[in-house]
């Protein structure tokens, strides 16, 4: 079976405590040419660039960019599928971390189904000491087909992409604002359709998006008004909440997560 070329970014802020745990599993991907990491820096001042650094020095595949001051979340996804060279990006949130299993589910899924150019698939979810499964979201497949999502839904490591989207869709680039506010009237102007779905906009006393910004329900809508999105049967992404108690210890994680993660 084919290998594919894939693209992880990892967008990170003051994440002194997770950051090296994190970048140390994705040291252990065995497919060495066939990935590259990429970690922004979106302006951390807690000595997480120097720890990057340290990574990026023993790890030539690994790729880290440095934003001097803080740009806000959807500024680094942005600088991070800019500098993508691969031909399929991943999104890996720096507080969460991907199941042993995802790089080989992903790849045979991308041999199994090539007439497809974006996927979509579950995810464990963990809250402190106990976790949960986020099913598979039934989308339909094509056109406005990710109506439906709600925050909480779908997260941006449950879905890749082709990278020759970013150039077929502009809008994947993600409007870079400090307030998730502004961030969703800016999409609720463009997209009236999300006014429907979410409700008005900020000033009239409508939300943001999602939990706080919603920017993969913005990239899997904008990636599917116009292309099939093929649901996997499977989760290999972990999407942790309030992570940072127990984030540092692995013995303190549910056993499933110590089990499967490894």
């Amino acid at each position: 079976m084919k290998i594919k070329k894939l693209t992880i970014i990892v967008p990170v802020f003051n994440e002194i405590k997770t950051v090296g745990l994190v970048l140390g599993k994705l040291r252990k991907i065995k497919w060495k040419r066939e990935v590259e990491v990429i970690v922004v820096d979106d302006g951390s001042t807690d000595g997480t660039w120097e720890k990057l650094q340290e990574y990026a020095a023993k790890e030539p595949r690994m790729k880290i960019i440095k934003h001097e001051v803080r740009k806000q979340r959807c500024a680094a996804i942005n600088t991070g599928m800019r500098a993508a060279t691969n031909d399929w990006i991943c999104i890996l949130e720096s507080d969460d971390e991907y199941l042993r299993n995802y790089l080989n589910s992903l790849n045979w899924a991308i041999n199994e189904h090539p007439q497809y150019r974006v996927f979509h698939f579950g995810a464990l979810v963990v809250r402190l000491k106990y976790c949960s499964v986020r099913e598979t979201p039934n989308y339909k497949e094509q056109g406005d087909g990710m109506e439906s999502i709600k925050s909480g839904k779908l997260g941006m490591g449950s879905f890749i992409f082709k990278r020759e989207l970013l150039n077929e869709i502009p809008d994947l680039y993600l409007f870079e604002t400090g307030s998730p506010y502004k961030f969703a009237d800016y999409y609720k102007d463009k997209f009236p359709e999300f006014l429907e779905m979410y409700g008005p906009k900020y000033m009239d006393g409508g939300k943001e998006l999602g939990n706080p910004w919603g920017n993969d329900a913005v990239m899997m809508y904008l990636l599917t008004r116009k292309n099939k999105s093929k649901a996997l049967p499977f989760f290999t992404y972990v999407n942790y909440i309030r992570r940072s108690g127990f984030m540092n210890q692995d013995d303190d994680k549910p056993e499933v997560i110590r089990f499967l993660a490894r």
